[in-house]
């Protein structure tokens, strides 16, 4: 059985709770190094998981005898790392957003491309069950032409601490780091069509504030921290047409005087009948009878299928679910969000890069 041997970058909450102990429980994979910019912290997570510690991620790259890598860090980061990775000769697992822009994830894709090396972005909903089993059914046919679907996210008051809210790091808020996943999530059970026109508006209206309980989670990493900048918006919406003429709505915030709504919710219109995400529906019709059903299924955890996905794209040399190109189709989509709202005016995914 072959063995990958995988480096992580960026040693923060995401690659604790997610990348490491999923890498380090795997039958075919060899924990053997990690990096971050914070040597004391790469350090510790060494010892913890059995790893080797490094201070440069280049350096890992070219002295640990890797296959693979996971690259935790902050957005705007992502792009330099995963090419650099690329170009050693090393499959990539970037976390979501893919990057800050996507004039960066063209170059990212293109890297990829060039090199023959595999590139996974960490949409990390796509492999939840209940996703799945909608995802089935959609491609069934039994719900026709899905012509329009809504995604929300909302938190009534949870802003992270740390780099999220820096635009320079992180390129936008609550659009780019939760809203991703309701995106990405509606478009892939969409069926990925082409997008055409993105109407967005990004506000920044509440955030900070001085709620009492006031915070949700915070960056590992120094930067920003010191400072507390926050020039990214607290809540975003947008509505984004496509080339077949389906259109979908988004919605996310980190901050909203509203019901707290913190689970991803997806509802799908067909012509031949609907579902939603949370709750699990189905609706349809049954002898000209309107009826819906409850759909079970099983919790799953989707971050170890997630990686053992990964892995087994290494092995077998294939592209992943969540593959390269349809992480540029996303970021030109997040992008046009951001053209509209600083031109409060329609702007076209298809030509942001």
């Amino acid at each position: 059985m072959k063995t990958i041997k995988v480096g992580v970058v960026g040693i923060g909450a995401i690659a604790h709770i997610f990348h490491l102990p999923n890498y380090k429980n795997h039958p075919q994979v060899e924990l053997a190094a990690v990096a971050d910019i914070d040597f004391g912290r790469a350090q510790q997570a060494a010892e913890q998981w059995g790893a080797v510690a490094y201070e440069s991620a280049e350096a890992m790259f070219r002295e640990a005898g890797l296959d693979a890598v996971s690259i935790c860090t902050f957005n705007k980061s992502h792009a330099e790392l995963a090419i650099a990775a690329l170009e050693t000769g090393l499959d990539v697992l970037v976390e979501k957003p893919m990057t800050a822009t996507a004039e960066e994830a063209a170059r990212l894709v293109e890297t990829a491309e060039r090199t023959g090396r595999i590139l996974m972005v960490g949409m990390s909903s796509r492999y939840r069950h209940d996703v799945r089993a909608l995802k089935g059914i959609a491609e069934s046919g039994e719900l026709g032409d899905i012509y329009f679907a809504k995604a929300r996210i909302i938190r009534r008051r949870g802003v992270p601490k740390g780099w999220f809210t820096s635009k320079e790091l992180s390129g936008g808020g609550p659009m780019m780091d939760i809203g991703v996943h309701a995106l990405d999530a509606a478009w892939w059970l969409m069926g990925m069509p082409d997008p055409d026109n993105v109407l967005g508006k990004l506000f920044h209206r509440i955030a900070p504030y001085e709620t009492k309980v006031n915070g949700f989670y915070e960056a590992a990493s120094v930067d920003n921290k010191t400072e507390e900048i926050y020039d990214v918006e607290d809540f975003g919406t947008a509505y984004i047409t496509f080339a077949n003429g389906a259109a979908l709505t988004v919605e996310a915030s980190w901050a909203a005087n509203g019901a707290q709504d913190d689970a991803m919710k997806i509802e799908l219109y067909g012509t031949k009948g609907g579902a939603s995400l949370d709750p699990l529906f189905l609706f349809k019709e049954s002898n000209l009878v309107p009826v819906e059903s409850s759909l079970k299924v099983e919790s799953n955890d989707y971050y170890k299928e997630e990686i053992d996905h990964f892995i087994q794209c290494v092995i077998h040399r294939e592209q992943p679910v969540s593959d390269a190109r349809q992480g540029l189709t996303i970021m030109r989509i997040l992008d046009a969000i951001r053209v509209s709202s600083e031109t409060n005016g329609a702007a076209k995914a298809a030509s942001v890069e």
